[in-house]
């Protein structure tokens, strides 16, 4: 590849990639437009020749590119690889071995919650249910690979033609996985407690349960949902983990929030299917995932 001008950031001063429209950003992918500027990474709308589609490339910044810097595109990798629920963008090409670390994604065109709150305000008792419905279904699917986001949050949760896509998983991390003492991980008021002590200690499944009640909380703001579905979205950010339902138990009670009608992405004959499921567990089982 031809080397790519450079640009300074406004925001922290450091270089960016400064390529023109259409000329290569990786191999194969034709920089559109530069959506976003992290600390060591910037994020790219491209143009797939190969797949003729737009796609999303996560780069690298300059001068970025040694391995302790790309762990993050490493962890995402990892996670979206085996997990094929369709709420997480497929992985197009891992590319953080090459000259120029990079992952291209699925480009999902559509609005991050936080965006869809401040334009239209916040959602009802049924339509924040239907969203945690998703949330937890594709959460369910990313712990059965082995691994918990850590980061779910109004930011990375899109709605694309009215389905919800769960995205940026480069805080994924294995369940399991002992934290170390001081290892910041998540956003800022959507992270379980037991993450923002940076204490230390295993990845659990309850970590997600306490993000997306987080966030579920937050599109809710004030309206009324009824006491019910408040005392689940309640139980779901408990201070200590084992007092959150597990995945299986919150989509099991979730569900019964979701309304009738269309408004309805699935049968509601399917809902018994959960029932064996939802049986409750020793405290310690719901907050390690283990089986009892």
């Amino acid at each position: 590849m031809p080397t790519m001008a450079l640009g300074i950031d406004d925001e922290d001063g450091g270089a960016v990639w400064e390529p023109g429209r259409g000329d290569p950003l990786v191999p194969g992918q034709l920089a559109w437009g530069r959506l976003t500027v992290g600390h060591h990474c910037e994020v790219w709308l491209c143009w797939s020749l190969e797949l003729w589609v737009p796609t999303l490339v996560k780069i690298v910044r300059p001068a970025w590119s040694r391995p302790r810097w790309t762990r993050a595109l490493r962890r995402e990798a990892a996670a979206l690889r085996p997990v094929r629920h369709p709420a997480f963008p497929r992985l197009l090409s891992d590319g953080t071995r090459g000259e120029v670390p990079h992952l291209v994604l699925e480009h999902l065109d559509g609005p991050a919650l936080d965006e869809v709150v401040d334009d239209d305000g916040t959602l009802s008792g049924p339509d924040a249910a239907r969203l945690g419905v998703g949330l937890l279904s594709a959460v369910r699917s990313l712990h059965r690979t082995g691994r918990a986001h850590l980061d779910i949050c109004p930011d990375n949760v899109l709605l694309v033609d009215r389905r919800v896509r769960l995205v940026d998983l480069g805080a994924a991390r294995v369940l399991g996985r002992v934290l170390r003492r001081g290892e910041e991980v998540g956003t800022d008021d959507f992270v379980a407690p037991e993450l923002a002590a940076a204490l230390g200690g295993p990845v659990t499944p309850a970590m997600d349960v306490y993000g997306i009640g987080a966030t579920l909380l937050a599109v809710v703001g004030t309206a009324d949902v009824g006491p019910s579905l408040h005392r689940l979205l309640r139980e779901l950010v408990a201070p200590e983990p084992e007092a959150r339902p597990t995945v299986d138990e919150a989509l099991a009670r979730l569900i019964r929030h979701t309304g009738t009608g269309a408004a309805r992405s699935w049968p509601r004959w399917a809902d018994a299917g959960l029932a064996p499921r939802a049986r409750r567990r020793p405290a310690l089982a719901r907050a390690t995932g283990t089986p009892a």
